[in-house]
């Protein structure tokens, strides 16, 4: 799996995009518009796989009777909308971007795309791999020390990926001003947003027409979802095909952890994980250690990269 490097070229032209997806050859990210037909949504619902932040309307018909007269009940602000983490079937009536890996994955989870809207491809950059191996080596021989540096580390890695993609700060600046400064500001193409402090001042939200980064943007948009591809792979190509649906459940979901409810043995204690749920054994067998660590190997395979860690049972 690559990291984007340098940009090779952006487009607009559909049929030049819909020739990059389909190609399966470059490394891009796309903004398109689609939706999973109504025949994928009994594979698709326990877990929708489209991760995106949208703008929720706190109507009835969005969130549900008893959210909806929960909040009437504490006279919580209903009016306005807000930005979640949502997972989705479609891309919500809206152009949403994705890079390759996640859109390739989508689609063989049958996404129709109905409009494309841009492309922009990288090259292929591997750069950032033999980094994260120092790294992660070097948490580790931390944690079996038991050193406060393996946090330091941990911040590193977690840190250097693209930070600036993840800090909004600088994409908007603030300025308090009175009644008259902020009818100006108001007005101006930039403005995002105004907050009342008081009688007379408001503190006024700008878009600032330039933003200074120290990490290339795309390599945070990469990481992003690069992590939702691994996490959806896992779910869809490993869980789905080895386990038995009905005795297990997605409680919670975020873009790096999970919360599984697992309907398992009930003459065994919570550390058996899915052995008690399994339909294919042989795959299984084959394929559960690409993911899981093996309780017969050390921290190094617990840790292993693009594996997944258990925090609790």
């Amino acid at each position: 799996m690559y990291m984007a490097g340098r940009s090779r070229f952006y487009s607009e032209k559909p049929y030049v995009i819909k020739s990059c997806i389909d190609q399966r050859k470059e490394i891009f990210v796309a903004k398109v518009k689609g939706y999973f037909p109504k025949s994928e949504y009994n594979n698709l619902l326990p877990l929708p796989p489209i991760f995106r932040n949208i703008e929720i309307e706190n109507k009835e018909v969005v969130i549900g009777e008893y959210m909806y007269s929960q909040a009437q009940k504490h006279s919580l602000p209903i009016t306005k909308k807000d930005r979640k983490l949502t997972t989705l079937v479609d891309t919500n009536g809206q152009y949403m971007v994705f890079n390759n890996y996640y859109l390739w994955l989508l689609i063989d989870l049958g996404f129709v795309i109905t409009d494309y809207k841009a492309i922009t491809v990288f090259e292929k950059n591997t750069a950032y791999e033999p980094f994260v191996r120092t790294m992660m080596d070097l948490r580790i021989q931390a944690i079996l020390a038991g050193s406060t540096k393996e946090k330091f580390y941990k911040l590193i890695i977690n840190s250097s990926y693209g930070y600036d993609t993840l800090n909004t700060e600088k994409f908007g600046k603030i300025k308090m001003l009175d009644k008259a400064g902020t009818f100006i500001a108001q007005h101006h193409p930039n403005h995002m947003g105004t907050k009342r402090i008081s009688a007379n001042t408001f503190a006024v939200q700008l878009k600032p027409k330039t933003a200074t980064c120290f990490t290339s943007i795309q390599s945070g948009v990469f990481t992003l979802d690069n992590a939702k591809y691994w996490y959806l792979n896992y779910i869809y190509n490993f869980m789905y095909k080895c386990l038995d649906r009905k005795r297990f459940h997605f409680v919670l979901a975020d873009t790096d952890s999970i919360y599984i409810a697992i309907s398992g043995d009930p003459n065994k204690d919570c550390h058996y994980q899915f052995e008690s749920i399994v339909t294919d054994k042989q795959f299984y067998d084959q394929h559960v250690y690409q993911y899981l660590p093996d309780p017969n190997k050390d921290i190094y395979d617990y840790k292993k990269i693009l594996g997944f860690g258990i925090e609790n049972e």
